[in-house]
């Protein structure tokens, strides 16, 4: 039996830590993994399940938002992103999104973003420099009727802190199903799915703990139980 392919979205060029991260994570729970580019979206090809990557902001009249002045935004990956979305969400495939992913998730369904999370929030001033994003830990609580709680198995869990943006107003159908104690959200769900999910943190570098393992477990079981497949 073929392993389900699991489409995954980054930047274009070299793979980055947390990229290869994904790819890692995809192939250790059994899924084929799927590298979709702004140069080389793949649109002609099927896949069984999305994951929608971290990276750059989005640009930000995605939400009625105002661009910041000198950033440079990735508006070729938001164009690829929301189309490869839109096919999975159509196809009814297993969609997980990861920081940016899970800010996009919610931005196509009408919600909208904090610029600046540390100014949207008290107490959300976190380490900013590269070894403190992927070593600092913040607690998180997590809805007791949420699929992401059935997963991690816990009512608080640690996690990381690389983001500089967060949910604003929620989206469609989406519900939050963990936030930090000043109010962030952290992830958010759809429960009208079988499995849609955003995370703000980024679970592919602590896949060493078997938790979160089961984040990518879970949506490469579902991608093969699915009949559905979608090209973009």
């Amino acid at each position: 039996m073929s392993k389900p392919r699991i489409g995954y979205t980054t930047r274009d060029g070299v793979r980055n830590l947390l990229q290869l991260a994904i790819h890692f994570s995809i192939s250790i729970c059994g899924g084929k993994a799927v590298r979709l580019q702004p140069k080389s979206p793949k649109y002609d090809e099927s896949i069984d399940g999305l994951i929608i990557g971290g990276g750059t902001d989005l640009y930000p009249a995605l939400y009625k938002g105002l661009p910041k002045q000198n950033y440079r935004y990735d508006q070729a990956r938001d164009e690829m992103e929301i189309k490869w979305l839109d096919q999975a969400e159509e196809a009814g495939l297993p969609i997980l999104g990861i920081c940016r992913g899970a800010q996009l998730i919610n931005v196509r369904r009408g919600g909208s973003l904090h610029v600046d999370v540390s100014k949207a929030y008290e107490d959300a001033q976190y380490p900013s420099h590269l070894l403190a994003k992927i070593f600092y830990r913040k607690a998180i609580d997590l809805q007791p009727d949420s699929l992401l709680r059935r997963l991690l198995g816990t009512q608080q869990a640690e996690v990381n802190s690389m983001h500089s943006q967060a949910i604003d107003a929620l989206g469609e159908g989406l519900k939050v199903s963990a936030q930090e104690r000043n109010g962030v959200v952290q992830a958010v769900e759809d429960p009208a799915c079988d499995f849609y999910i955003g995370v703000q943190f980024h679970p592919e570098v602590l896949i060493y703990q078997e938790r979160f393992r089961a984040i990518f477990k879970s949506l490469i079981l579902a991608a093969s139980r699915s009949d559905h497949t979608a090209a973009g």
